[in-house]
């Protein structure tokens, strides 16, 4: 099976990064957000570097370029990552392709997975700060695919915004349950409540067809 991982909400979980407004020396009540406009303008690629990012960053803020680290470094760079999330990847790399698919920058995402020991166990990774285009834009779509016909699998917290375009691709969709207010305006193929579920549910009936 060829899987499709969303980063931020499946394999970690990104905090309310205003909570390190301090660090900065603003607001987190000011809007536009400052730390919000620099993570978009690296997520879609209108900046290349983690160096252009803190000096946008900086340049917003007024805040050293050393705070700008500090800040980075307790908000992007160190998501919750669970540590049954290492087991649940490393099993899966043992039977499956995994591909992960984020609207983050590249060089964070490596240095995550890379400190929790499990960067090798993907494939590829699609990340809009590559490609200029962000999710659910179908470019991102088009590069998860396998070269070959092997059955895909997409799984995400968010269905409307991520998933419902990965069906138009031919993906099964699996939505990892959230407590967002939105409900999904159709149907997932699958649902799970954690992600280790998704061990259990690749050898069910929901798979049988597609395997």
């Amino acid at each position: 099976m060829h899987l499709v991982l969303d980063y931020g909400g499946v394999i970690v979980e990104h905090g309310d990064e205003r909570k390190q407004a301090d660090v900065l020396g603003v607001d987190p009540e000011r809007d536009p957000y400052p730390g919000w406009l620099a993570y978009f303008a690296f997520r879609d690629g209108f900046i290349q570097s983690t160096a252009e990012y803190l000096e946008l960053l900086s340049t917003l803020t007024g805040a050293s370029h050393d705070a700008c680290r500090d800040y980075l470094e307790q908000t992007w760079l160190a998501p919750e990552f669970p540590a049954e999330h290492v087991d649940v990847i490393r099993e899966l790399a043992t039977d499956h392709t995994l591909v992960i698919f984020g609207n983050m920058a590249r060089p964070w995402i490596e240095t995550v997975l890379s400190e929790h020991g499990v960067l090798d166990c993907f494939d590829d990774l699609v990340v809009s700060s590559d490609l200029r285009r962000s999710k659910p834009h179908p470019k991102g779509y088009v590069e998860c695919l396998p070269e070959g016909d092997e059955p895909v699998a997409f799984v995400s917290d968010e269905y409307n915004e991520d998933l419902l375009m990965g069906e138009t691709f031919g993906m099964t969709s699996v939505w990892l349950e959230n407590d967002d207010d939105e409900p999904p305006y159709r149907e997932p193929d699958v649902r799970i409540s954690n992600f280790g579920d998704l061990l259990d549910v690749l050898e069910g009936d929901e798979f049988s067809s597609v395997r």
